[in-house]
């Protein structure tokens, strides 16, 4: 068994959302840490968690940020967190993945499934045993966790409910044996 790390300097937890029905907002969270454990060799084994600190959210414009933290979004006061907890993990084909968890946010939790690819492997320059490059996709409908503001009654929304996930990861293979420990 082998312990796997998210590296957030060279990670990228991104997502993106129709403004008006239009344009596209992307946003991104910038504080975040993650792990994942299983054999070496079989990636369908591993399991983990993936913890996202929701302040740390950026869309480039302070005022939809700070809204998207008030009580009609996320509500950070109570709320502070949003987690993934893989539960599973199935090879598709050569380099790709579907990685099914439960995703938290606010009180609720559901299953969501991601679409990964395997980028790219190499020996770790840095201390560890290597690093692995992995991308994920998906979506959720922002409305099935209580992200419920729509702006005005009777209007088009103001944000889609369907929510766009785009991950861009860089994870760390520990050289130490988990099964000792």
């Amino acid at each position: 068994m082998v312990r796997y790390e998210i590296d957030p300097s060279h990670t990228n937890v991104g997502f993106s959302a129709k403004h008006l029905a239009v344009s596209t907002v992307r946003g991104h969270f910038s504080k975040f840490d993650g792990f994942f454990e299983g054999p070496d060799d079989d990636f369908t084994k591993a399991r983990g968690e993936v913890k996202i600190d929701v302040a740390s959210l950026s869309t480039k414009t302070d005022q939809r940020d700070n809204h998207l933290r008030s009580a009609d979004f996320f509500d950070i006061e109570k709320f502070p967190y949003m987690t993934y907890k893989v539960t599973g993990v199935e090879h598709v084909t050569g380099d790709t993945y579907k990685v099914k968890g439960e995703l938290t946010i606010k009180d609720t939790t559901k299953p969501i499934t991601l679409e990964a690819t395997l980028e790219g492997r190499v020996a770790d320059p840095f201390g560890g045993k290597e690093r692995l490059g992995v991308t994920a996709k998906g979506q959720i409908n922002r409305m099935d966790f209580g992200l419920n503001w729509d702006g005005l009654a009777g209007a088009i929304p103001m944000a889609s409910h369907t929510i766009k996930l785009e991950i861009d990861a860089e994870i760390v293979v520990k050289t130490a044996e988990l099964a000792q420990a």
